[in-house]
């Protein structure tokens, strides 16, 4: 029974994933690449991370085995260009930029999040965590 209930639960969460998909696919341009789905996620799970306000460091955005640097970069400055981003220099090593989310950048986020959870909670019921 117990075999039966986990292969029943791992379908809706393969379902909600194909759902998040193709509303990422159809919603978020900023990933329509490799290059730019991996820099969206990697700059929302830094700026979740941090304790101080969003922001993310350039340096953690450049290791990825599968894209190379010149890939990301032209990435980075299509998202600078687009407005979602823009660099700030770290007070005590310059040599080091963050990267500060714009208002545009926030807003897609929020869009991502709050349509993720939307289709989380048509197929579970969710207890936050306190």
């Amino acid at each position: 029974m117990r075999n039966d209930q986990d292969s029943q639960l791992s379908a809706k969460f393969l379902q909600v994933i194909c759902q998040l998909h193709e509303w990422e696919s159809q919603h978020l341009d900023v990933a329509s690449t490799q290059a730019g789905r991996y820099l969206y996620l990697n700059l929302a799970r830094q700026m979740q991370d941090k304790q101080d306000g969003p922001s993310a460091f350039l340096k953690g955005i450049y290791y990825n085995k599968d894209l190379s640097e010149r890939a990301l970069r032209y990435k980075i400055r299509e998202f600078e260009n687009d407005g979602l981003i823009e660099f700030e220099a770290h007070d005590s090593d310059k040599r080091s930029k963050r990267i500060l989310p714009t208002s545009a950048l926030l807003s897609t986020l929020e869009a991502h999040a709050q349509e993720f959870s939307r289709m989380l909670s048509n197929e579970f019921l969710i207890f936050p965590k306190k």
